[in-house]
């Protein structure tokens, strides 16, 4: 970079001097990228490790002028999931900048497209600050389709009248997602706020400025992403009540269905003993109609008095 919205493409081993900050930009799992990473003899070891970490979380370190820090990124790779965010780790000073990762992340080749057309940041605090805006925009359709979905799944519970009008799978897979992106906001949104607060004298104030309003912007994602979580937690909780009230009609029904059958069955099976004395036994032509009436009569009573006490 020119330091005046220039950037010219450079070969790895180019030492010539440049106006403006160097950026580096390396895939860690590359063996020559990794090489030439520990051969940097200034960078702290602290530093090094943390450019060739396989697995990092958002954070923010200062050292001396140096700014170290770690942010993620929405994955927007065909067949991929959004929440499988994409780690990116920097090394920020005012002469130097080195980027590593391993899969393509989308604010970064915004930032690539950029400088080919001469659109470059001006110096280091502007470069962070840009390519912190850049996650932030690329964050907005997820987080939106987040709150959009939540809100479609109020609306169904709301209007449906059946037991499980929402499928389990799809409650749980946004439940799912939306954890996924606020465990890596949440370090990221703290992030932010200790680069805000470091006071490198590289990152002058309109840079600072656009972090503080980046970190603005996050702050509304995780209250978005916070809402919608209690939003799915309300939903969850309404599932189970029209479960266990169905649950308990079914087997309030079957309990009176039973008590109903009770006691024509203790009937039928005491009449149905061969024993002598048993009233309608010998020359009784209409005993079998007589005992089905009764049992019939019995029944119909048993059925008015468990529906006047609302049994069924």
């Amino acid at each position: 970079m020119q330091g005046d919205g220039n950037a010219t493409l450079l070969p790895l081993s180019d030492n010539s001097p440049c106006a403006g900050p160097i950026w580096v930009h390396l895939n860690y799992t590359n063996p020559d990228a990794r090489e030439w990473i520990m051969n940097q003899a200034d960078l702290d070891p602290t530093v090094q490790d943390t450019l060739l970490a396989e697995a990092t979380r958002p954070r923010a370190l200062i050292l001396d002028q140096g700014l170290l820090l770690t942010l993620r990124g929405i994955n927007h790779n065909p067949g991929q999931e959004p929440d499988d965010m994409i780690g990116i780790r920097l090394w920020v000073t005012p002469r130097l900048i080195i980027t590593t990762q391993l899969r393509s992340l989308r604010a970064v080749k915004v930032l690539q497209r950029d400088m080919e057309i001469n659109n470059a940041p001006k110096d280091s605090g502007q470069f962070v600050a840009r390519l912190i805006e850049l996650l932030n925009d690329h964050m907005l359709d997820t987080i939106d389709e987040v709150d959009e979905l939540t809100d479609n799944f109020e609306k169904t519970m709301l209007q449906s009248r059946t037991v499980e009008p929402i499928p389990d799978r799809e409650l749980a897979d946004l439940r799912s997602t939306i954890l996924t992106l606020r465990r890596y906001l949440g370090p990221q949104r703290d992030a932010l706020l200790s680069v805000i607060s470091s006071r490198l004298v590289w990152i002058k104030k309109p840079a600072l400025q656009r972090i503080r309003e980046a970190e603005n912007r996050l702050t509304r994602y995780l209250e978005v992403l916070d809402a919608s979580r209690d939003q799915l937690r309300i939903i969850q909780e309404q599932l189970n009540t029209r479960s266990s009230n169905e649950l308990n009609k079914q087997l309030t029904f079957l309990t009176a269905l039973s008590a109903i059958f009770l006691p024509l069955t203790f009937v039928t099976g005491l009449f149905g003993v061969n024993l002598d004395g048993i009233p309608g036994n010998q020359n009784h032509p209409y005993a079998f109609e007589l005992f089905t009436g009764v049992l019939f009569l019995l029944g119909i009573l048993l059925i008015y008095l468990f529906r006047r006490a609302r049994l069924f």
